[in-house]
């Protein structure tokens, strides 16, 4: 081979090795200088109104490209809507931007009920937002400062509860504007954080789906507050107690349709903190 090819297919490889190095799913992307977000309009879901990136100029904004075909999509949506409940009241904006083709709106409107998303959602049937934000597919999230600037820009799938994407929106939250923590916000991440992992550690999500789906046990998608009919005919409000009263006792209070000793028998190791218990509950009352 030549030196002068041997040289151009160096530089070819590296490229290609860069290129899949900043591809990788779920990776930062880090501009070479922050910049301020582009402007970026799409219509709100279900309605004629538009919305804009700069009209949320303020609040930390996380931009999230979807699609309903997308499986990385929608296994990360309730990580969103959880991150969103907790701290929407510090300054946070959760946008999923929907990116499916043609006249979607029906079928975007049931992928959202059946998830529980209560985060605004947006239409972008052309796709501008992959020009606009120099994005590769979906899905793909952008985060914004309260300025508008791109503060953090992530390829492939995101899970906003792990603890440096987390940190990153603390970090984002805690500056400018006038929003302050509340005492205790920082613990109660942290609490959110472990429950999660307690479930999935346990085994929990392999009888509880967490995307509105059916499963050996119910599903925990807005459980908070609701009333549930057990198998006895009682009705009760799936309050902290309730939910704290099924983790240690599944066979305790058993919901219409599901049948005893499948939680008990389902659940290995040994029991439960009053520690983990409690942090098992916040994580619930936050699907």
């Amino acid at each position: 081979m030549r030196a002068g090819r041997f040289v151009g297919f160096l530089r070819a490889a590296f490229l290609v090795v860069v290129l899949t190095l900043a591809a990788a799913p779920g990776a930062p992307v880090s501009a070479q200088e922050p910049r301020t977000a582009p402007d970026y309009s799409a219509r709100v879901l279900g309605s004629d109104a538009s919305a804009t990136v700069a009209g949320l100029r303020g609040k930390v904004v996380l931009l999230n490209a979807f699609a309903t075909w997308c499986a990385p999509c929608r296994a990360e949506m309730p990580d969103f809507e959880a991150v969103y409940r907790r701290l929407r009241d510090r300054g946070l904006e959760i946008v999923g931007v929907n990116v499916d083709e043609g006249e979607a709106d029906e079928k975007v409107l049931r992928f959202v009920e059946k998830l529980g998303i209560g985060f605004p959602v947006w239409r972008d049937p052309a796709n501008r937002f992959s020009k606009r934000f120099r994005a590769l597919g979906v899905p793909e999230t952008v985060l914004i400062g309260r300025d508008g600037t791109i503060l953090r820009h992530w390829n492939g799938p995101m899970d906003p509860g792990a603890a440096e994407n987390l940190a990153a929106i603390e970090a984002a939250l805690g500056t400018g504007g006038a929003e302050t923590a509340e005492p205790g916000r920082d613990d109660l991440a942290a609490t959110l954080l472990r429950g999660r992992r307690l479930a999935e550690q346990r085994g929990c999500l392999a009888c509880h789906a967490t995307d509105g789906g059916n499963g050996a046990g119910p599903a925990w998608t807005g459980l908070r507050g609701r009333e549930v009919t057990l198998d006895d005919g009682r009705r009760v409000t799936r309050d902290s107690a309730y939910l704290a009263r099924a983790i240690r006792d599944p066979d305790a209070d058993i919901v219409a349709g599901y049948e005893k000793g499948v939680m008990a028998g389902a659940m290995p190791g040994r029991s439960l903190t009053d520690e983990e218990v409690a942090a098992l509950v916040v994580y619930l009352e936050s699907r």
